[in-house]
């Protein structure tokens, strides 16, 4: 399933419908924007500055051969010059992601949307609020440095997808549920999800219902009177007092290789800075905080190559679903009680063109198995469902 949905530009939106005509602007904002033109100008100084010799000391390199110091992994003009070629990206980049807008007006009926790319003239076009199918709710998730994180989406869908309304966008998905419901209930539209089996659509009325509530009202909670054995990818642990379901392998997609390609470069940064150990003891002027800068340097690494093989589990403890976190020795969790759960659906991830379990409660929205296969996120939910409904 490959779906060609909208492509959004800011992490923080919002068009407030309380009072109408209203208007925002999807774009990229300072904020985000700044700290990225500032890294890149220091890299190209500081490639520049070295690439002129900057902190070069021809006698003090000589001096380090003769004390039998290993010659440098890669030549520093190689470094500097990429050092200054990633600066000049990621400047160019940052510039134009803060050029490019969507300028959104609403007057109660008509949507009119002025769109400014990095070349060209403004397009506009006008459409009426009838023409449009409902409001989705979708989360993406985008590469944020070596990290991953989720960008929750509500937004007005249009058959054509460049006409799709942005409504809220946020890294935070806190009452996630009551926003999207929001925005159903003042546009008198239905709720829609991409999900395995097509697109979920529920009616305004239907939104204040539990899954429960919602299965018991349509007659479907026979279908989860049985539970099939979990398939060969995924463990069920039963205990005692909690049921705990995780995947038996680590599973990659595109971000976690593009994460992993981040962390391949800074490995070789760090192993040229160890092969010139000696030369960074006489910049820094101390063994003892050049010992310090390199194990503050390990212990980034061992935390980023953590990070990479992260896992994630379900608990089932009383009426509780906790999602697990794990990495290293560290873990995260995210609470949700079972009643009051509003759906849980095999959701679609357009970026990697992969599935995710999506758990929406009143409060947030959890996302599990963001690599998993999809009948392995199919058990979990139907497991999910069959446990809540007991």
């Amino acid at each position: 399933m490959r779906k060609k949905l909208p492509r959004h530009l800011s992490y923080d939106y919002q068009l407030k419908l309380e009072e109408v005509p209203t208007k925002h602007a999807d774009r990229m904002p300072l904020k985000v924007v700044m700290p990225g033109i500032i890294l890149g100008f220091l890299m190209v100084v500081l490639g520049l500055f070295e690439l002129m010799n900057g902190m070069y000391d021809p006698e003090g390199w000589n001096y380090a051969l003769d004390a039998d110091t290993r010659e440098p992994l890669f030549s520093h003009t190689a470094v500097d010059g990429a050092f200054i070629v990633l600066g000049l990206g990621i400047i160019i980049s940052s510039i134009v992601s803060h050029i490019r807008y969507k300028k959104i007006f609403f007057n109660g009926k008509t949507f009119s949307v002025d769109l400014r790319g990095v070349f060209g003239e403004n397009e506009l076009f006008r459409e009426f609020l009838r023409n449009y199918e409902g409001v989705r709710l979708r989360l993406e998730f985008f590469q944020f440095g070596i990290l991953n994180k989720n960008k929750y989406i509500i937004e007005l869908e249009h058959r054509d997808p460049q006409k799709s309304i942005p409504l809220y966008i946020s890294t935070d998905g806190t009452g996630i549920y009551q926003i999207w419901y929001y925005y159903a209930k003042r546009l008198n539209m239905p709720t829609l999800m991409d999900t395995d089996e097509g697109t979920v659509v529920k009616e305004v009325s239907e939104l204040d219902k539990s899954l429960r509530e919602y299965l018991f009202a349509k007659g479907m909670i026979s279908i989860y009177d049985d539970m099939p054995n979990p398939p060969k990818n995924m463990a069920c642990i039963r205990k005692p007092d909690r049921t705990v379901i995780k995947p038996r392998r680590v599973f990659w997609d595109v971000f976690n290789l593009l994460g992993a390609f981040w962390l391949a470069f800074y490995l070789l940064v760090l192993t040229a800075a160890a092969f010139n150990y000696a030369r960074i003891e006489r910049l820094v002027g101390s063994p003892y905080k050049t010992a310090l800068i390199f194990g503050i340097a390990v212990v980034i690494a061992v935390l980023l190559l953590g990070m990479m093989f992260k896992k994630d589990k379900i608990v089932l403890k009383g009426n509780k679903l906790i999602l697990v976190h794990k990495f290293l020795f560290l873990s995260r969790k995210e609470y949700a009680d079972l009643s009051r759960i509003k759906d849980i659906q095999v959701a679609y991830n357009p970026a990697t063109d992969r599935y995710y379990l999506s758990i929406i409660t009143d409060d947030n929205m959890l996302a599990f198995g963001k690599s998993i296969p999809i009948q392995d996120l199919q058990w979990t939910r139907d497991f999910i469902i069959y446990s809540m409904t007991r």
